[in-house]
């Protein structure tokens, strides 16, 4: 196969909040939580051992930490939404996307600017109810609803391991 399209992918802002805990990249989910619960877990020996000053900025910083990771999926996530009612004045953005060459082309059809994501760039690939999500270097993300693919997720997974991605995690197809 040497190429895969795929018209008329509309997102919204359902879809949206179905994607919107994928929009950030995992090590920084990974990194939040490993430190808030470190912070979380120093800061309970602290208190029981009475060095209470400690202890409270230890439990501050964990619960800092832990709170960071839904800020950045929020904020993320209304980003999202402002650009979509700034650039478009609409609660949808059509997108057509074509994987083939050295590049992934989205096309955005209501404002006609193309993004060209290398294959090297993507790092994730996870799925919910309704679509797949292709997360990029910088943050950069692509949703795929499930209706708009035209092959297999094994076609499409196959696909992408014959190109250069530096996906580590693959959904079960």
């Amino acid at each position: 196969m040497k190429r895969i399209q795929i018209s008329h992918n509309i997102v919204d802002e359902d879809l949206l909040k179905e994607v919107k805990k994928y929009m950030i990249a995992p090590w920084q989910k990974y990194l939040l939580s490993l430190t808030g619960g470190i912070s979380l877990i120093l800061g309970i020996i602290n208190v029981v051992n009475q060095n209470m000053l400690q202890g409270v900025v230890l439990l501050v910083l964990g619960a800092v930490c832990i709170g960071e990771i839904f800020f950045l999926i929020h904020s993320h996530y209304k980003e999202m939404l402002k650009l979509m009612k700034e650039e478009i004045d609409e609660q949808k953005i059509t997108y057509t996307m074509s994987f083939g060459g050295e590049y992934v082309v989205v096309h955005n059809c209501q404002t006609s600017i193309d993004n060209k994501i290398p294959y090297s760039h993507l790092k994730t690939l996870s799925q919910t109810e309704h679509a797949y999500v292709l997360l990029a270097k910088k943050n950069e993300i692509i949703i795929i609803r499930k209706d708009c693919l035209k092959v297999s997720i094994r076609e499409f997974i196959d696909f992408l391991k014959q190109k250069d991605t530096k996906i580590k995690k693959w959904i079960k197809a």
